[in-house]
Order: structure tokens, then sequence, then C-alpha cells
């Protein structure tokens, strides 16, 4: 599947990658391709969304609300005051907290918060980093510091990507079809992203195949 992919689409698989390394996440899932993506601002798609005001650094402040907790299961500061009347200081109980155990103690942890533990059986095969999936997409991507892997739902958006160059009859996978496809992302930390970014995914995904259409 990764031939079809056009340059500018490469790039933004190992943007990925980078993105995710970059806010410490040991997984890449839709909202590191929809980060890479932003990095190619002039890329069909990509130019769609930074029209309407999406920019890689709102994204990257979306994903960290969702994915790092401080979205609307998070305390936040007029929840602070409140627990004070009670004689609940929040930012006491964080300074002890890192004394005791280290910086970042009571911060979410870095790994994909919708990842379930997988069931073992006897009956289970191995499966290798860098192994094709279906449609030939890769469990992981090799890096500096070992192979990230990829989530169900980051697959998914890849696979998409595939039949909506498919429905438009394109020989080849752009960064166009790879934002379609993040625009159909129905799981809960992709339409919190774009809730958080003020997006209707399916608007937004009318818009972008409306500004393809001069082009194609």
């Amino acid at each position: 599947m990764f031939e079809r992919f056009s340059r500018q689409a490469r790039q933004v698989v190992v943007g990925a990658q980078e993105e995710a390394r970059g806010l410490g996440h040991d997984w890449i899932g839709t909202e590191h391709l929809l980060l890479a993506a932003l990095r190619l601002p002039e890329q069909p798609g990509a130019a769609t969304l930074v029209r309407l005001g999406v920019s890689a650094e709102s994204c990257r402040a979306a994903v960290a609300s969702v994915v790092g907790g401080t979205g609307d299961d998070a305390l936040g500061p007029q929840d602070a005051e409140a627990l004070k009347a009670f004689g609940i200081d929040l930012d006491e109980i964080r300074r002890r907290a890192e004394n005791a155990f280290g910086d970042g103690a009571l911060d979410t942890p870095a790994h994909d918060p919708e990842a379930r533990a997988p069931r073992k059986s006897r009956f289970s095969r191995r499966v290798r980093p860098g192994s094709g999936g279906s449609l030939g997409v890769p469990a992981s991507v090799p890096g500096p510091s070992g192979h990230i892997r990829f989530t169900g739902r980051a697959k998914k958006a890849l696979e998409l990507s595939l039949r909506e160059a498919i429905a438009r009859r394109d020989r080849r996978i752009g960064v166009e079809h790879l934002v379609l496809a993040l625009l159909r992302g129905d799981d809960r930390i992709s339409q919190g992203m774009f809730r958080q970014l003020g997006v209707a995914p399916k608007e937004m995904r009318d818009l972008v195949l409306a500004d393809l259409r001069p082009a194609a």
C-alpha cells in the first residue's frame, strides 16, 4: 500500500512518528497524523484546514487537551478554587507528590488512552515489528529509539486514505486523501480533538472536497 503514497503523504507518516516522540507518546494515532499533515500547509486537504483557522499549534493544544487529560474530565482553575474552600489545595498535593515520587508523578501516563490490554492466548501469533497488517499497513515504524506502533484508529485512517483515493480515481494517495480519511474518524480521540478545534468533520470534509474539485 505504501508504494502508492506520494512523497508528501510519506512525509506525513514519518512526521507523525516525530510528533508522537515530541509529545512523549509511545503510539502513533490519528492525532499525530493530523499534526504531521498540518506541517504541509500548502498541500491539498491541509490547506483547507489552515484556511479555516486550524494550525499545527492549535491542533497540538487540542491533542494535549484530549490525550493529556486536560479536557472535560480534568479539574480546571475554578474547580481548584472550589476545593480550596474545603481545605483541599491541589497545587500543594501535586508538590508533595512530585517531591516524593518525582516530577510529573500525577500526570497522565504516556500511553494510548484508547488502548486495551491484549488478551493472552496460547494460540496467539507473535507479530514482528514493522510486519504488514490489513492492506499492507505496518504494525509499527522504526525510529532511533525503537519501534512506535500504529494504533488501530491510525491504521484505519491509512486504509481509508486508500479508499478515498480509489473513490476519486486518483492513482496516488496524497495528503488530501489522508485528511479526508482522518475527518471520517469516529473514535473518541478523533472526535474529541475535532471538538476542541471547533471543527465539524462532515462539513469540513465537504469543504475539502469542494477545494479539490477545481484541481480535479
